[in-house]
């Protein structure tokens, strides 16, 4: 283990646990590393690594099977989202927006209009929601 003792003009002091810490290069340290089991993939930037933790993207979904959700508690996650409006259907796609807002995907028109109809006014986290049918925004 290493420990970082200080930054002083730029330049770090580091403490090593062993001597031997020290004076490994990088290839042979990362070799190590390797045969105890660990490896790391090849770099990529932030916006092309894909997260477990997220929905897949909505692509290119029919209007009429959205539904806009609004006044969702501060915290809500697409997670508990997605619990709440799967009561009313099988949903494909959720997502929470800035602002409360939300937005989640049916399978089925007739499942979205079902959606609004059962959860319009329904408790999330102890917050009232609004649930309407999905308008695109008009181009300004």
């Amino acid at each position: 283990q290493a420990r970082l003792w200080g930054i002083v003009r730029g330049l770090a002091t580091l403490s090593f646990t062993s001597q031997a810490m020290g004076w490994l290069p990088d290839w042979q340290w990362k070799q190590q590393q390797q045969a105890k089991g660990k490896s790391w993939g090849v770099w990529q930037p932030q916006w092309q690594k894909s997260s477990w933790d997220r929905p897949p993207s909505m692509g290119r979904v029919d209007p009429s099977k959205k539904v806009w959700v609004g006044g969702l508690p501060d915290g809500a996650t697409w997670k508990d989202l997605l619990a709440h409006m799967s009561q009313a259907g099988k949903t494909s796609w959720c997502q929470v927006n800035k602002g409360n807002t939300g937005a989640v995907a049916y399978k089925t028109a007739d499942e979205a209009s079902a959606a609004i109809a059962m959860l319009n006014g329904s408790v999330i986290g102890g917050s009232v929601i609004v649930c309407d049918a999905w308008e695109k925004k008009a181009n300004a």
